[in-house]
């Protein structure tokens, strides 16, 4: 899990070449508008992820608990 002050989203491999997007307290894989941010190309992964730790982007309700 995470660090203590580091960022609460984070970026691991899923299955293959692509990349998703996980909450670093609770481990699972982010939803924003009910799709998984999963199956996506490291520089996607990247954006999405930055997005998410700057708050320019809400993950659903249900990926935080």
């Amino acid at each position: 899990m995470t660090v203590k002050g580091g960022p609460r989203f984070d970026i691991r491999k899923d299955s293959g070449a692509t990349w998703e997007i996980f909450d670093t307290t609770t481990g699972r894989t982010v939803f924003v508008g009910g799709k998984p941010r999963s199956r996506l190309k490291l520089d996607e992964a990247d954006i999405y992820v930055d997005l998410l730790n700057s708050g320019d982007q809400t993950p659903d309700e249900e990926t935080l608990q």
